[in-house]
């Protein structure tokens, strides 16, 4: 089902791209400009910035280049691309910059390749262009200027260079500029690519595609895959690939042991591709639909990419990016589309691939797909799920999380959640919030692990509580262990765990009430061990909390009779279970005391705000 998928993507929004086989879109960081005559210009950057996340980073431009038709792999094959091309190819060596010790010869080869495929093709064909760049190849001054340009930049070892020729040197028609876009350039490739392809793939033999169905040709080889080098892998990797006798079977050859055809095979690499270049979200061929992109992050070195069947203007994993309160709510209300006035929703498919890379192999960590309606349903029940009361506005619901924040209430103080969170968390959290996969044990463990270590404010942080919250819900239904916490105070709930962590919330306020701010609250002293062994801590805390009481009285005796009462009530929520404290919680019970603990907090902030609230009124009136 995935490579089917991957060729429909082809099929659907890559046509234009699987029409003309002989090239592909690529990003290409530098522009060699010459003149008419061939006289060197300038070396320009063909970037532009954009924002991921709460950063400003710079995106090389795509541009339709020759592809080609061998896999260049091996340093020693000399196969030059058309009008752009590696650093080595086109300008040839320079120590130092972009060729090592050893590589002189090689990279000298290389660019004697490329000046002869572009001699020939400006022989050919006679196009000006082709010519202006001869020209500039022939001559060691002008050659020397471009290189001492380019290594001013710095470029990286395999760096992307197009030749490019100013529009107004040569017509009133050039697109532009590059080579590359011209047509006498682009029918001399195409030419080119198609004799090589086929005498490529003439070794393939015959067979049954497993992607079409069809019989016919098989691809010797499949053409690499690019984009995963920051995931662990090479700058270019395959899917499939039988380069070893163990991965084969049957006595069948290479790429015999899976076969596809040459037109599927360039169809689910061309998908691949396109979907894991670096970008922000990209509008698809139909105007103003979404229909692909990649994440804006790779998380724990495994890249998300997702589309869907049909353009639809509904992106799902925009909301884990950049969640929309409005939106937000409307998905919630409405479980099929956040946006009442979006399209293509109905009778639509949502993918998504979570990749990594190992060596020179691509490596699918995760493969998804259902309907769109159903994962916008699921995306609802998610927020819906991490809502939580928040203590810092009065009570109120929280607002809805970022996946950024999400994966920073798990990981380890001071660790940035973009690259260093566990992938395996990363993709948890992806699976239970598209698919509605409960959570296990590992998520909740990392949450409270992480707000042990937490104080003050910080362990009143209303996403790591709500996800804390989640994880609860799923491993009690999973369980069917009892009732499922709620995003507020639940006075009717009677589980010890919950009450131990009113009760510690309970506390917490004596303390304030009777010595104002402090440094060192009870709860920054005992939080750790009250949400474990409620049993060892409470005593202690008891003890404490005579002496604020007795203070307390004295200074506001209504405050302190009221605190009396609460702890009273809440203590005697405990007798019935057998023990003052229980001994020890295990894993969900200390979730269920870190929610009794916060809801507790909410529920006293929103009666101060209620009666801050009141006394504003009272005071309005009274001045009028």
């Amino acid at each position: 089902m995935l490579l089917q998928a991957l060729a429909a993507y082809a099929d659907t929004y890559l046509g234009q791209q699987l029409s003309d086989p002989a090239f592909e879109d690529k990003g290409i960081r530098y522009s060699l400009e010459i003149d008419e005559r061939g006289k060197f210009i300038r070396i320009s950057e063909r970037v532009t910035e954009i924002t991921r996340g709460n950063r400003t980073v710079q995106r090389v431009e795509a541009l339709s280049v020759p592809k080609s038709p061998v896999n260049r792999n091996n340093p020693n094959v000399i196969h030059p691309l058309l009008g752009c091309d590696a650093v080595q190819y086109l300008l040839g060596p320079m120590a130092g910059v972009w060729t090592n010790a050893g590589e002189e010869s090689n990279h000298s080869a290389h660019h004697s390749g490329f000046v002869k495929l572009m001699n020939d093709a400006s022989g050919q064909t006679g196009d000006p262009a082709l010519v202006a760049c001869s020209l500039f190849l022939s001559d060691k001054g002008e050659m020397e200027r471009a290189r001492a340009d380019l290594a001013q930049k710095k470029p990286t070892r395999g760096a992307l260079v197009t030749l490019t020729v100013r529009p107004s040197a040569i017509d009133s028609e050039d697109p532009g500029g590059a080579v590359v876009l011209r047509e006498a350039t682009r029918q001399f490739w195409r030419e080119l690519y198609s004799a090589k392809f086929n005498q490529r793939h003439s070794t393939g033999g015959h067979g049954m595609c497993l992607i079409s169905g069809s019989v016919g040709p098989i691809a010797a080889t499949h053409n690499p895959i690019r984009g995963v080098s920051g995931l662990g892998g090479r700058s270019q990797v395959l899917l499939m690939s039988f380069d070893k006798e163990s991965f084969r079977s049957y006595g069948w050859k290479k790429n015999a042991n899976s076969p596809v055809s040459p037109n599927r095979a360039t169809a689910y690499v061309l998908t691949l591709n396109d979907l894991l270049r670096h970008g922000e979200h990209r509008q698809g061929r139909s105007p103003d639909k979404l229909v692909r992109t990649r994440s804006d992050s790779d998380f724990g070195g495994v890249a998300f990419i997702y589309w869907t069947r049909k353009p639809a203007d509904e992106d799902p994993m925009s909301y884990f990016y950049n969640p929309q309160p409005d939106h937000i709510a409307s998905l919630i209300r409405s479980p099929y589309t956040g946006n009442q006035n979006s399209v293509g929703v109905q009778a639509n498919s949502f993918y998504l691939l979570a990749v990594s890379g190992n060596g020179a192999r691509l490596v699918i960590r995760d493969w998804f797909y259902d309907s769109l309606e159903n994962v916008l349903k699921s995306i609802g029940d998610w927020f819906d799920g991490l809502s939580v009361a928040d203590v810092f506005n009065g009570g109120e619901p929280s607002k809805a999380p970022r996946l950024f924040d999400i994966l920073r209430a798990i990981s380890p103080p001071g660790v940035k959640p973009d690259d260093k969170v566990n992938a395996q968390y990363t993709m948890q959290i992806v699976r239970r919030a598209l698919q509605g996969i409960p959570f296990g044990y590992s998520i909740l463990a990392a949450a409270l692990r992480r707000l042990h270590v937490a104080s003050g404010s910080n362990r009143l942080d209303p996403v790591r509580v709500g996800l804390i919250k989640m994880c609860v819900n799923d491993i009690l239904t999973t369980k069917e262990g009892g009732p499922l916490m709620g995003e507020s105070l639940d006075p009717t709930l009677e589980a010890p765990a919950y009450t131990c962590g009113r009760l510690l919330a309970v506390y917490e306020g004596l303390q304030y009430q009777a010595q104002g701010e402090l440094n060192v609250s009870i709860a920054d002293r005992y939080y750790s061990l009250a949400s474990t062994y409620p049993q060892l801590a409470f005593p202690k805390i008891e003890a404490l909390s005579k002496a604020h009481l007795k203070k307390l009285r004295r200074e506001n005796a209504p405050a302190a009779y009221a605190i009396a009462n609460r702890l009273a009530h809440l203590t005697e929520k405990l007798i019935p279970y057998g023990a003052k404290y229980p001994a020890q919680l295990n894993l969900e019970d200390q979730g269920r005391f870190v929610i009794g603990y916060h809801h507790q907090k909410a529920e006293d902030a929103r009666k101060r705000k209620e009666a801050g609230e009141r006394k504003a009124a009272s005071e309005s009136v009274s001045t009028d």
